[in-house]
């Protein structure tokens, strides 16, 4: 057995936390309706948040509230009286970027702080110089390569977390102002609208009639368009790096891909974690991980091969996520919709890692009404016998 290292999973809003913590997270990260980097992820208002802290907390998990917006100083009174109310119902831990939110969460809270990978924390000498102000763990800026890895884990007074799955931004540690400069939605302030994902061109200024494809696709041309990391293949190897903590990015996309993610990392962590044959899984488990919507995967810098464009800037997936199971019952599975239904092959993905296939020949409304055809956030069920727990995910494969 191998020390504990915690699996940290989204929690873009409440279904997602609760989505994370029944599909085996150790804790998840969550934001508030302000002072976070995600302004659209359908975070948390008070009324909320005092539920999901109790939620995960009965749960003998742990929650995590992101801050990590760079606020302007007409911002901080508001960030004060935010945190007063929280010393009521308090996170386990701060995810803070600003030195001005930092010491003003040292002022007026005793919450531990853990320093977001927005601040790029690149070296121990500087985690070590915020353990003074709380601070109890740093979020790796993701150009660190395995190798520095070790070597920050072996001199940092304080924890470290690590990336190991999710999107990658092509700027610094995340620090762009290409979404501020050309929509005025900066991601510095969690509002980017992923302008690196557009198609371009570049123009030298004498001769603006000769625009030049840096790289020429039949799609266009995405120069700043970076990979989705995966690093599930060398998750044995993040673990001896000396990390304590794995984190999932995705606090914007959907409770399928929360619960297929948090799944599969659960189970290859305990494989790693309990000295089982990481290894033989591997391809099992990519073949799940390819079933949720991603941009090809890379390593991101762990091996010191970044890989920082693409040909398009889509997504692939191998199913389709179609709605989430409510419970089973007298021979019935009701379903809440989320994309369109219709009779068909699909399979159920449980928590416990179970894919159940099934035919659906026929849908009904809950007063037994039939339907051919089932549209997003309808509430139906379909006749069968299986056994299935409240979370499980209706998905239809893509031929």
């Amino acid at each position: 057995m191998m020390d504990f290292v915690e699996l940290l999973s989204p929690g873009g809003n409440f279904e997602k936390i609760k989505t994370a913590i029944n599909y085996g997270a150790d804790a998840i990260y969550a934001g508030y309706d302000k002072f976070g980097l995600r302004s659209r992820a359908g975070n948390l208002n008070k009324e909320q948040l005092i539920e999901a802290v109790d939620f995960v907390h009965k749960a003998k998990r742990k929650i995590y509230l992101t801050i990590n917006s760079y606020l302007f100083d007409g911002e901080l009174e508001e960030l004060v009286e935010f945190l007063k109310f929280l010393n009521n119902y308090p996170p386990d831990a701060f995810i803070v970027s600003d030195l001005g939110i930092l010491s003003l969460v040292c002022e007026y809270t005793n919450i531990p702080v853990h320093i977001s990978t927005q601040a790029n924390i690149t070296n121990a000498h500087a985690a070590n110089l915020l353990k003074p102000f709380n601070v109890e763990r740093v979020v790796l800026a993701r150009e660190l390569t395995l190798e520095d890895i070790k070597l920050f884990s072996k001199l940092s007074k304080v924890e470290t977390e690590a990336f190991v799955h999710g999107a990658m931004c092509m700027s610094y540690s995340g620090r762009c102002f290409l979404s501020a400069y050309l929509t005025n939605r900066s991601a510095n302030r969690g509002d980017c609208a992923q302008s690196c994902r557009w198609k371009y061109t570049v123009v030298e200024e004498k001769r603006r009639d000769m625009p030049m494809h840096v790289e020429e696709h039949k799609e266009g041309t995405f120069i700043f368009n970076s990979y989705d990391m995966c690093a599930l293949p060398i998750l044995d190897k993040i673990v001896q790096s000396g990390v304590k903590s794995l984190k999932i990015e995705g606090r914007m996309k959907s409770v399928y891909y929360v619960a297929v993610s948090t799944a599969v990392y659960r189970k290859a962590l305990d494989d790693v974690l309990c000295g089982r044959n990481f290894e033989d899984n591997i391809d099992f488990y990519m073949k799940e991980l390819n079933k949720i919507s991603h941009r090809p995967y890379s390593f991101g810098f762990y091996l010191n091969e970044p890989k920082q464009y693409l040909k398009s800037s889509g997504y692939e997936r191998d199913c389709d996520f179609v709605g989430v199971i409510e419970y089973s019952k007298d021979g019935k599975i009701f379903i809440r919709v989320r994309n369109r239904i219709k009779p068909g092959r699909y399979e159920i993905f449980t928590k416990n890692f179970d894919v159940l296939p099934i035919d659906i020949n026929n849908l009904y409304t809950l007063d037994g009404l039939e339907k051919s055809v089932g549209n997003p956030n309808e509430f139906l069920y379909i006749k069968s016998h299986l056994k299935v727990e409240e979370f499980s995910i209706l998905r239809q494969c893509v031929s």
